[in-house]
C-alpha cells in the first residue's frame, strides 16, 4: 500500500513540476491546427443583429450563420465563425446538423436558385428535366444579355428531396463573374437564410446533397479536401475581391426608367442612376473630396461593395491621376478602394500598364468620421436623442418596455423566439409579388423595345 502511495505521489510531483515550466495560459484560445495561426472565432447571438455588428467589429473574415435549435418553434441562433473554422467542426456531421448560411443584404453573391414542388400534386412533373432545361435557359440567357460563358458544368446542383417534395439547391460558379446583390439575383431583399451543403431542415433526416446529375465538380488540390472544396462552393456570397471580378446587376426599377424590361449589365452605360450612391454616403463625400480638387470635378461612375472583407470599390470618372505614374492617364479611368474594416484607402486604375505591374497605391489613413465605429457610434446617439424627443413630446405616450409588459399578460410575445417564420412568410409574399410584377411589367412592355437599343446593349 505504501509503495502504491509514493508510487502516486511522485506522479502527482512530477506532472506538477511539468505544469511550473509549462503554465497553461490564463485564457484557452482554440487553434485549428499551426500554433502561429491567429485565434479563432466562435460566438454565438440570440439576435441576427447583434451578429452582424459583431461581424463588422472583426478584423478577420468571419461570417453569420444561423443553428435551428428546437422542432416547431423556428428559433434561431446565429454563428459567427470563419469558413475554415466551421468546416472544422462541421464536417465530421455528429453536430451542427442543421445549419444555414445568412446571404448578407446589399453583399455581392453567386446566381442561385431555391427549387422545389410537390410530387403529388404534380405527378407527370420530370423534375430532373425541368432542373436540366433551367439550366441550359439561365447559361443562354447569361451569355446573351451578359457575354457570360457558362454551361451545367459551371452550375453545382444539391438535392434534399423526399418522397413528397422535389427539392434543389443550383449554385452558379462563374469565374470572375457575380452580382451586384440579393435583390439583383431577383430572390429576396433581407438576410436571407440559406441551408448549407450537408445540412438538413430541423425534424427532418434529408440533407441537402450532391445531385445524381451535377456537372460541377471543383478543382482538385493536395492541400483543401474535395468536400470542403464543394463546401465554400456551396456558400452563395463566398464571392473574392479581384481586379478582373465583373459585377453584374439585373435591377428592375433601372430597366424600366431605360425602356428595357430585361437584364442589364452594369458595364452597359457610362453612368446609372442609383448607383452614384453607396450605403455609405459620408465615405461617398470623401471619396468625392478625393477626386476634386486642382480644377477638377470628378465623380463617382459606380460603387460594388464586397460584404466579407468589408470593401468598397469605387469607380472614379474624369479624374484619371495615378500615383503609379505621377500623372493622369490619357484615357484609363482610376479606382478609390476603402477598406472599411482596416480603415485605410489606396488607389488602384484600370490602364493595362498598372495591371500588368498589379499596381496599388500606398494606404492612406480614413478620416475618423467616416470610420465605421464612428458611424455606429453617431447612429446610435442619434437613435437615443430621438426616443428622448419623442418622449418628452408625448409624456403620456407608455415606454416600449411598459408596452411588451401589458401585452405580455394576454400574449406570450417576449419568449426569446426569432421571427424566422415571420421573415419567411414575408419573403415568399415578397417573392411572388416581384414575380407577378415582372410578368406584367413583361408582357404590357415587351413589344415596346426598340430594336435598335436591344442591338445597342449587346452590342456594348
Amino acid at each position: 500500500m505504501n509503495r502504491k502511495w509514493e508510487a502516486r505521489l511522485k506522479q502527482i510531483e512530477e506532472r506538477a513540476s511539468h505544469y511550473e515550466r509549462k503554465p497553461l495560459s490564463s485564457v484557452y484560445r482554440p487553434r485549428l491546427s499551426k500554433p502561429e495561426e491567429p485565434p479563432s472565432i466562435w460566438k454565438l447571438f440570440h439576435r441576427q443583429t447583434q451578429a452582424f455588428n459583431f461581424v463588422k467589429s472583426c478584423k478577420e473574415d468571419v461570417h453569420v450563420f444561423a443553428l435551428e435549435c428546437k422542432v416547431g418553434d423556428g428559433q434561431r441562433i446565429y454563428l459567427v465563425t470563419t469558413y475554415a473554422e466551421l468546416w472544422f467542426h462541421y464536417k465530421s456531421r455528429k453536430n451542427l446538423l442543421h445549419c444555414y448560411e445568412v446571404i448578407p443584404e446589399n453583399a455581392v453573391c453567386k446566381l442561385y436558385f431555391d427549387l422545389e414542388f410537390n410530387k403529388p400534386a404534380n405527378p407527370g412533373a420530370d423534375g430532373k428535366k425541368m432542373v436540366a432545361l433551367l439550366i441550359e435557359y439561365v447559361c443562354k440567357a447569361l451569355q446573351e444579355l451578359y457575354g457570360v460563358n457558362c454551361s451545367a458544368e459551371d452550375v453545382l446542383n444539391l438535392d434534399s428531396s423526399t418522397d413528397e417534395k422535389f427539392s434543389r439547391h443550383l449554385i452558379f460558379q462563374l469565374r470572375d463573374v457575380a452580382f451586384k446583390d440579393n435583390i439583383h439575383v431577383g430572390v429576396y431583399t433581407r438576410n436571407r437564410n440559406f441551408r448549407l451543403y450537408k445540412s438538413s431542415k430541423i425534424g427532418k433526416c434529408v440533407a441537402l446533397e450532391v445531385a445524381e446529375e451535377n456537372g460541377f465538380f471543383p478543382t482538385q488540390s493536395e492541400d483543401v479536401s474535395e468536400e470542403y472544396q464543394y463546401f465554400l462552393s456551396s456558400l452563395v456570397s463566398n464571392v473574392r475581391f479581384s481586379d478582373t471580378l465583373r459585377i453584374l446587376t439585373c435591377d428592375p426599377s433601372q430597366n424600366k426608367q431605360k425602356g428595357v424590361g430585361y437584364f442589364n449589365s452594369i458595364s452597359t452605360s457610362e453612368t446609372m442612376e442609383g448607383f452614384q450612391c453607396s450605403p455609405y454616403p459620408e465615405v461617398d463625400r470623401f471619396v468625392l473630396s478625393l477626386v476634386n480638387k486642382d480644377g477638377i470635378e470628378g465623380g463617382i461612375r459606380r460603387w460594388n461593395y464586397f460584404f466579407p472583407e468589408e470593401l468598397l470599390v469605387y469607380d472614379i470618372c474624369k479624374y484619371r491621376w495615378c500615383e503609379n505614374i505621377g500623372r493622369p492617364h490619357k484615357s484609363n479611368n482610376i479606382m478609390i478602394l476603402v477598406d472599411l474594416k482596416n480603415e485605410v484607402w489606396y488607389q488602384k486604375c484600370h490602364d493595362p500598364v498598372c495591371k500588368a505591374e498589379n499596381f496599388k497605391s500606398d494606404c492612406f489613413p480614413l478620416p475618423a468620421e467616416v470610420c465605421l465605429l464612428f458611424l455606429f457610434k453617431e447612429e446610435e446617439e442619434f437613435t437615443t436623442d430621438e426616443t428622448r424627443s419623442s418622449e418628452t413630446q408625448n409624456p403620456h405616450k407608455p415606454s416600449p418596455s411598459k408596452l411588451s409588459r401589458g401585452a405580455s399578460a394576454d400574449t406570450d410575445w417576449n419568449n426569446g423566439i426569432d421571427d424566422a417564420y415571420f421573415l419567411e412568410a414575408t419573403e415568399d409574399a415578397e417573392l411572388a409579388e416581384a414575380a407577378e410584377n415582372s410578368l406584367l411589367s413583361y408582357n404590357s412592355e415587351v413589344d415596346e423595345i426598340p430594336d435598335e437599343l436591344i442591338i445597342e446593349i449587346l452590342q456594348e
